[in-house]
């Protein structure tokens, strides 16, 4: 099961979100408030790969959006980020039909870095689904001393806007590709995020347009520590690239996993040497779909492994999407999330993608990973 929702459904969630835009009367954020001790900032990049042309543009140069979470100093004159600008809201109105609030997230627009040096996770998100979908697990691992990238994949996502006010659909053509080559295409996008995030580490600003960043953001990057997950396919996308890559010290899959048994990708037949969690939702495990891929990825992992249940949800469940639609909710015969109440499915999946990082980029030895069964509404399933 990779990257069922659609379009649609992408929209409603990304008008809760983050991206920056208009100014609006402050709020409260429809995501649950992060439970680390830090402030989280927020910022975005316009990234261009010269020389690698768009697989779906052609005579044009790969592009990418990025948000960037990150511990924060002091906010008090720093606006909280915006859920979308006011140039997409009126594109995904008139695509739906309805009006889309404009709310906040919990995280304060170009604040300042809080002094020191984090670890790095990357997120890559399912297929048609936005990187805004992970921004509550962004802030989450934020707030606790991490510095989050956030990824839209150019073609797949569902809208992206550019800083010259572009607003850039997926791709038709992208799902009509095996889910291989689709995974591909995402591995190397984040590879070059990888070699950005050194370019923006050794002083240089990465920014297409070079606008300004957030003081301290590169110094505050410790890219000796640097973790990858992602949902659905973006979760087969982190697995990947840590298995071509060293750079990640350690993945977390939710939910992804490519079901064609001829391109499992090298995660699947030589398997990663990182550690792996791999957290997948009820309905994944009771439909049993990308079984045999499931299986192939943590058979042939080669160090640390678990593999989680949350009960009683569905695939979206492992997103931000349950906290801004009815559970449980069905779409095209299927359910989008499960009867799991969002609270419990948020504090389970926070508690499981916290303890991972902290356990293998912090080597804290007490996480909630040492008893996985004491988490509540998260079985262990190998």
């Amino acid at each position: 099961m990779v990257g069922r929702l659609i379009a649609v459904s992408a929209a409603m969630a990304v008008s809760v979100l983050h991206a920056a835009g208009a100014q609006a009367a402050p709020s409260a954020s429809m995501l649950p408030t992060p439970a680390g001790p830090m402030p989280v900032g927020t910022t975005t990049m316009h990234l261009v790969q010269h020389g690698r042309p768009d697989p779906f543009t052609p005579n044009t140069d790969r592009e990418l959006m990025m948000s960037v979470f990150y511990p924060a100093g002091d906010v008090t004159n720093s606006p909280r980020a915006h859920a979308l600008s006011a140039i997409v809201v009126p594109v995904l109105e008139r695509q739906l039909g309805v009006s889309l609030p404009v709310l906040l997230s919990n995280s304060y627009q170009e604040a300042p870095v809080a002094a020191g040096s984090y670890p790095v996770v990357l997120y890559s998100p399912g297929q048609s689904t936005p990187r805004l979908l992970g921004t509550g697990t962004a802030e989450e691992l934020a707030s606790h001393g991490y510095v989050v990238v956030t990824i839209d994949h150019t073609g797949d996502s569902p809208a992206i806007e550019f800083p010259d006010g572009r607003i850039v659909g997926a791709a038709p053509e992208f799902t009509a590709i095996p889910g291989g080559q689709r995974r591909d295409i995402q591995v190397a996008d984040v590879e070059f995020v990888l070699d950005t995030l050194t370019a923006l580490h050794a002083g240089i600003n990465p920014d297409a347009e070079n606008r300004a960043l957030p003081t301290g953001l590169g110094a505050a990057l410790d890219l000796t520590h640097i973790g990858g997950f992602g949902h659905s396919l973006g979760g087969t996308t982190a697995v990947e690239v840590a298995s071509q890559d060293q750079r990640i010290s350690a993945v977390l899959d939710m939910d992804g996993a490519i079901p064609d048994s001829d391109d499992w990708g090298k995660s699947g037949t030589d398997g990663v040497s990182q550690p792996l969690l791999v957290l997948r939702s009820a309905q994944t495990v009771d439909s049993g779909a990308g079984r045999e891929a499931f299986a192939a990825m943590l058979d042939h992992a080669q160090g640390w492994k678990l593999e989680l249940e949350l009960e009683n949800s569905a695939h979206e469940d492992l997103t931000d999407l349950n906290q801004i639609i009815p559970s449980p909710m069905y779409l095209g015969g299927g359910a989008m999330v499960g009867p799991i109440p969002p609270a419990r499915a948020n504090t389970a999946l926070r508690t499981a993608v916290t303890a991972f990082f902290d356990k293998f980029l912090r080597a804290n030895r007490s996480t909630a990973l040492e008893h996985p069964n004491s988490i509540p509404d998260i079985t262990v399933m190998r």
